[in-house]
C-alpha cells in the first residue's frame, strides 16, 4: 500500500513539474514571422511586425519593424524616461530594428536601430534616433537629434546635446558633458570632471588638466584663451 502511494505521489509531482516545463517551453517557442502585441509573446527568428511598441520579454533575431501612430505624444512626457532597472526591461533585438516609435524599456540591442527614441539597458552597434537616446551600457555609435545620454560606454556620441557618466571616445554636439573618460569633446560648450584627452570648442571647462582649444578654456590649474593645458 505504501509503495502504491509512493508511486502515485511521484506521478502527481512529475505531472505538475511537466506542466511547468511545458509552460516554459511554450514561452521559449520561436516563430519565423511574429507580431506585436501578442498574447503568446513568442521569440522571433526572422521577422517581427508590430504596432505601438508593445514589447514583451522576448528575443527578436532578425528584423524588427514597428509602427507607432502616436509617436509625437512622446514629446509631451514631462520628464525624461529612466533606463529600466535589471529585471524590468523587456525586449532583446539582435539584427535590424526600425520603428516610428522606439524602445522605452529595452533590454538589449545588438545591431542597427533606427527609431524616434531609444531607451535600453545595453546597446552594441549603431543607434540612430529622431528625438533622444538613453543607454545604460553602450559600445558603438549613438546618434540623436536632441539628446544622447549613457551611463558607461565606448564609441561615438553625436547629437545637439551629449552626456555621459563614464565614456571613452568622441562626443560631438553643441553641448557635451562627461563625468570621467578618455577621448575628445567637440562642440560649442564642453564640460568634464575628469577627461584625459582633448576639448575643442568655444567654451571648455575641465576639473583636471587636459588639452583645450577654444575661445575660453578653464581647467584645474589656469584659465586661458585659445589654448590651455
Amino acid at each position: 500500500m505504501k509503495t502504491k502511494l509512493l508511486i502515485l505521489s511521484i506521478f502527481i509531482c512529475s505531472f505538475f513539474f511537466g506542466q511547468d516545463s511545458l509552460k516554459q517551453d511554450l514561452k521559449l517557442k520561436s516563430g519565423l514571422i511574429t507580431f506585436n502585441p501578442s498574447k503568446s509573446g513568442k521569440n522571433t527568428n526572422g521577422l517581427n511586425l508590430g504596432i505601438l511598441d508593445a514589447y514583451q520579454k522576448q528575443r527578436i533575431n532578425g528584423v524588427n519593424i514597428q509602427a507607432n501612430p502616436v509617436t509625437l505624444l512622446y514629446l509631451l512626457i514631462p520628464k525624461a524616461i529612466e533606463i529600466p532597472k535589471e529585471g524590468e526591461e523587456t525586449v532583446t533585438i539582435n539584427g535590424l530594428h526600425i520603428s516610428t516609435g522606439g524602445m522605452m524599456d529595452g533590454k538589449k540591442l545588438n545591431g542597427v536601430g533606427i527609431s524616434m527614441y531609444h531607451i535600453a539597458r545595453e546597446t552594441n552597434g549603431i543607434s540612430v534616433n529622431g528625438f533622444n537616446s538613453s543607454i545604460g551600457k553602450m559600445n558603438g555609435v549613438q546618434i540623436s537629434w536632441l539628446n544622447n545620454s549613457i551611463e558607461k560606454g565606448n564609441g561615438l556620441q553625436l547629437s545637439f546635446s551629449n552626456g555621459a557618466e563614464k565614456f571613452n571616445g568622441f562626443q560631438i554636439g553643441l553641448a557635451n558633458e562627461i563625468n570621467s573618460g578618455n577621448g575628445v569633446q567637440i562642440g560649442f560648450y564642453n564640460s568634464a570632471k575628469k577627461l584625459k584627452g582633448l576639448q575643442v570648442g568655444v567654451i571648455n571647462k575641465s576639473e583636471n588638466r587636459g588639452f583645450q582649444i577654444g575661445f575660453w578654456n578653464k581647467n584645474s590649474k589656469r584659465t586661458l584663451p585659445l589654448i590651455n593645458f
